[in-house]
């Protein structure tokens, strides 16, 4: 939160945007007449993810009571809940999205590439080039610290039928934008990083018949698909001078806080935390991937069945909270409609102004091809007939025909 919110501290009530709210804040007064919205009580504390939601379809901004305020910002706890991940604040952008996109495009190739591979290796009796996959994934995490969002933008870009590699790179970027969130140093970002490239070369054994089943596993099928944590652990376990992490990483992504996952039941404290980031990040990018048998869910239907999953001790709470304020309201690569009926592609996000990112409008009200249009909605409040500029829903990957490798060449000559 920003230096002026922190005000808190020692006055009644501050004006907050809606971007910069928090689980435990105390809502005393809105940017509007409280008739005007679905709340039913003219004050109340924000318990979830899901409440700041429901803000942000009706206000810009809030008031905060600073003296029924429990929490100024997430916290990233241990399990336990003492002590905290955050060390420091995520160091700022170093460079532009465009110029940082024209980079993070060879790495994701060569990362993917890299990742097929593995996976032929791995399937004719060969280890894993342990060096190789170090390289890839130092890349990931240099472009990830000078501009995040390019690389998030680039694992919007799914195929149905590369999902096992395109999922392990998304897990690798997602995990290493959650380890700097919290504060983790680049050794560590390589090390969660190689963690998330390859949590599942189990699934290599996985026979195809049940991997790329399209209707409902049997119980014998999904005991078998279950079988890839320990598959995956024995394949890393036989690759030379492999951060030993990983191997543990593999066998117990699919753990859970409360005892309650696979494969030996173990709990939160028994997991170690690049465990515990990379499950977030494998949650959340399989509930948004397009597959043979599910449809790709939305950023919004995304993190409300991640708060669940932390609600019910699946996944760590504090780190879900961190890995949300990481992606953001609306992450670069989102498909969203506008109040104009316009649908954009949100490039990059404005920090002061987390719900008026920068997009690329490329349908128009009809939802019909236009010349491409830069809008940064931070500037632009109304449009031509002086309606408020602001989005409206978000949609699915794919929606509308919109594919986003299309759009990369425009993408860079508006921010060029």
């Amino acid at each position: 939160m920003r230096d002026d919110s922190r005000k808190l501290d020692y006055i009644e009530q501050v004006k907050v945007p809606v971007g910069e709210l928090a689980i435990g804040m105390f809502v005393s007064a809105l940017d509007r007449p409280w008739e005007e919205t679905p709340f039913l009580f003219q004050g109340f504390e924000i318990k979830e993810e899901s409440d700041i939601d429901a803000i942000a379809q009706h206000c810009r901004y809030v008031y905060i009571d600073s003296q029924r305020t429990r929490v100024l910002r997430p916290s990233y706890g241990t399990p336990g809940g003492s002590g905290s991940y955050f060390r420091h604040p995520p160091a700022p952008r170093t460079t532009a999205f465009a110029k940082e996109l024209e980079v993070a495009v060879t790495a994701r190739a060569k990362t993917s590439s890299l990742i097929k591979s593995f996976m032929d290796d791995i399937k004719f009796g060969r280890s894993i080039d342990v060096q190789l996959a170090r390289s890839a994934v130092s890349e990931c995490v240099a472009s990830v610290t000078r501009n995040p969002e390019a690389m998030m933008f680039l694992a919007q870009i799914r195929h149905k039928d590369e999902y096992t590699s395109e999922h392990s790179f998304d897990v690798c970027v997602y995990a290493i934008v959650l380890g700097r969130q919290i504060g983790m140093q680049p050794n560590e970002l390589e090390n969660l990083g190689t963690c998330g490239l390859l949590h599942d070369m189990g699934k290599v054994s996985i026979p195809p018949e049940v991997l790329l089943k399209k209707g409902q596993l049997t119980d014998e099928e999904f005991a078998l698909m279950k079988k890839h944590t320990l598959f995956g652990r024995d394949i890393l376990m036989s690759s030379r001078n492999l951060f030993s992490g990983a191997v543990d990483v593999a066998y117990a992504h699919h753990e859970n806080m409360d005892g309650s996952g696979y494969p030996r039941g173990l709990q939160g404290h028994q997991l170690s935390q690049n465990t515990r980031i990379v499950a977030v990040a494998d949650r959340y990018d399989a509930i948004t991937s397009e597959r043979v048998y599910q449809k790709g869910r939305t950023h919004m239907e995304a993190i409300t069945l991640l708060n669940k999953a932390a609600s019910k001790q699946h996944l760590d709470n504090s780190l879900t909270v961190g890995f949300v304020s990481a992606l953001g309201v609306f992450p670069a690569g989102s498909i969203v409609e506008l109040t104009s009926g316009e649908i954009a592609i949100v490039l990059s996000q404005n920090p002061q102004h987390r719900l008026r990112p920068q997009i690329l409008v490329v349908r128009d009200s009809r939802q019909l091809p236009v010349t491409n249009r830069y809008v940064d909605l931070a500037e632009v409040e109304t449009d031509a007939d002086g309606t408020p500029y602001k989005i409206k829903a978000m949609h699915h990957a794919g929606s509308f025909g919109i594919h986003l490798t299309d759009f990369q060449q425009e993408i860079t000559k508006a921010f060029g």
